[in-house]
């Protein structure tokens, strides 16, 4: 009865937090402070409600009119631009061009990151609502039902996962590239280590429980948030 009572008092509370976005009044905070109970209450509470939060969390999402498209075309989209870049970089083999190698290797590093983390949600159970574009990045949106269900050790490899395309793009690309493309080369060497320090540092920031740098939410980076998970398996808020 104790359970019930609990989980019914979740419900309210989502309903709430979905009454207030419908009607234009949420401020932030009642969400948050909801996903923290939720991710510390049992697996099956959290299967139950999973529908309810995915609804509210699209809802907030949405808030701003964001442009969306759906999952299939987005891969569509991301598999088309690698096999782009493979074949610039096959070009730029046969060419020796640093350029295009640059420009190869750009493209792989932007889209290596989402379709890692796609495959590793998809292994772990996480399922994905649309695609949308943050910044210059383009962004799966999770159906956060599914991610609030899943275990704790998978929601954190998930965000991990999310730090390994990136630098395994750069890294593949320098592996390849011939000594005589001398630019191309040192820019990887460098681009990867940069965008490993970004990761670690994220980490290292989140794992402190610093939430903010500037502007920057730590929880909208995969390192962010793989270190908020961390904190609150330790029990420290994230």
């Amino acid at each position: 009865m104790a359970a019930d009572s609990e989980l019914s008092e979740l419900y309210k509370r989502l309903a709430t937090i979905e009454d207030d976005v419908d009607a234009g009044r949420y401020r932030p905070g009642p969400w948050e402070s909801l996903l923290r109970t939720l991710r510390e209450r049992p697996r099956a509470e959290r299967e139950e409600i999973a529908d309810a939060v995915a609804r509210v969390s699209r809802k907030l999402h949405m808030r701003g009119g964001r442009r969306t498209i759906e999952v299939g075309s987005a891969i569509t989209v991301e598999l088309a631009a690698t096999i782009a870049g493979a074949v610039l970089l096959i070009v730029a083999f046969a060419t020796a061009s640093n350029l295009l190698a640059i420009v190869s290797v750009s493209i792989w590093a932007t889209t290596f990151q989402p379709l890692i983390k796609l495959a590793c949600g998809r292994a772990l159970g996480v399922r994905y609502d649309y695609a949308y574009l943050w910044a210059l990045e383009p962004r799966l949106k999770m159906d956060f039902g599914s991610y609030i269900a899943a275990p704790r050790a998978a929601r954190i490899l998930l965000h991990l996962s999310g730090t390994v395309g990136s630098p395994l793009a750069v890294w593949i690309v320098w592996l390849l590239l011939p000594p005589g493309m001398a630019l191309a080369r040192i820019l990887c060497w460098y681009a990867m280590w940069v965008l490993i320090g970004i990761n670690a540092v994220t980490l290292i920031v989140g794992l402190a429980g610093i939430r903010r740098l500037g502007g920057f939410r730590m929880r909208d980076s995969s390192s962010g948030a793989a270190a908020a998970e961390l904190r609150e398996a330790v029990g420290l808020r994230a």
